[in-house]
């Protein structure tokens, strides 16, 4: 029997491991680690988890959020979906329980009247990109995700800008002005992290007129990375560096089987001549920061050609790809870059 539900706090456990069935990476395959499925429905007001059954085996899920964003300075209702897969066996044999799964969701998602929805898919995950595209779906923009490791070392006491958060997230709301996907209520996110505690801080450092600034985001209380698979020349990489890095300012390179733990970096801005080389400095010092905190990892998120900042680069370093998929619904056209990349939605 086949049946289609939304989930509930009691299905976590079964959620996660599906979860656990799909690794993230091709050189790198890393698997996520946590308790909680339902974390990033707890980021948005309006989401839904659905799931497909059969014979009360979970087989499917369909997660997605309903969001007022800026279109052309105009507001329009979107859907984002954050999460769409299914259980290993089941997605081999390509069962059309899946796209069953899929029709429901998108009859809510028409019933919220939204004008198109939207997702995130790693650029060479060939299966994910496959279904997209058989959904309609086209890409829209494609992003990078940088990351680091941290770094040993002293750094700065940098304001994290909390208790002026209010002040801070206007100013950035501002920068980015009417761009598309930018969330309505742009607040909201750094509101909500702050609240759950997953809000590092706003940073920033200046020279003359010249300015750079980013924001952290720290899930490592309920989210973490565990390495299954290296490639041959990181693998000998860490061999040299991690026994340097007990003692110099050297990158650690996480080892096959180690959790991984992030600290998340969004929001990215340059301002004046020296902008990208300060961006690179406070790049480098969030590292050191990551490292007093005990956090393994260090990423960066910016689309390809967001105006405000671009991807600097390190030694050493791994660049994930990533393409914005879109499906138009009650509009023909679908929205042009560039972009806003929120932080939600990663």
């Amino acid at each position: 029997m086949f049946r289609i539900r939304e989930a509930t706090r009691e299905d976590n456990d079964a959620l996660l491991q599906l979860e656990a069935q799909s690794p993230q990476g091709s050189g790198i395959s890393i698997i996520i680690d946590r308790d909680d499925y339902f974390y990033r429905s707890q980021l948005h007001d309006n989401s839904k988890v659905l799931i497909a059954e059969e014979h009360d085996k979970l087989v499917g899920i369909m997660a997605y959020a309903i969001k007022d964003i800026f279109i052309e300075g105009k507001r329009e209702r979107a859907a984002y979906f954050y999460d769409l897969r299914g259980e290993a066996t089941y997605r081999r044999s390509m069962k059309r329980g899946l796209f069953r799964l899929w029709r429901t969701a998108l009859e809510g998602i028409e019933e919220a009247e939204a004008s198109f929805i939207y997702g995130h898919v790693k650029a060479d995950n060939n299966d994910s990109m496959n279904i997209a595209t058989k959904m309609r779906a086209l890409p829209i923009a494609s992003f990078d995700i940088l990351s680091l490791p941290s770094l040993r070392g002293q750094f700065p006491e940098l304001d994290p800008h909390l208790e002026t958060l209010d002040k801070e997230v206007e100013i950035i709301r501002s920068l980015v002005g009417t761009r598309n996907l930018k969330p309505c209520d742009f607040p909201a996110a750094y509101r909500r992290g702050a609240e759950l505690g997953y809000l590092r801080g706003i940073f920033r450092i200046e020279q003359g007129d010249s300015m750079a600034q980013l924001s952290a985001w720290d899930l490592s209380s309920i989210y973490r990375g565990r390495v299954l698979r290296m490639p041959l020349s990181l693998r000998v990489l860490a061999g040299v560096l991690n026994p340097i890095s007990t003692i110099l300012p050297t990158p650690r390179i996480p080892r096959v089987g180690e959790q991984i733990t992030y600290l998340q970096l969004f929001d990215p801005v340059c301002r004046g001549k020296k902008g990208p080389k300060l961006l690179k400095d406070l790049i480098q010092q969030m590292r050191r920061m990551a490292y007093s905190d005990g956090l393994d990892i260090v990423t960066l998120f910016i689309y390809s050609d967001d105006p405000l900042a671009s991807l600097p680069k390190f030694f050493p370093e791994k660049v994930l790809h990533y393409n914005t998929m879109a499906l138009p619904l009650r509009r023909t056209e679908l929205p042009k870059r560039p972009f806003y990349l929120d932080i939600r939605d990663i």
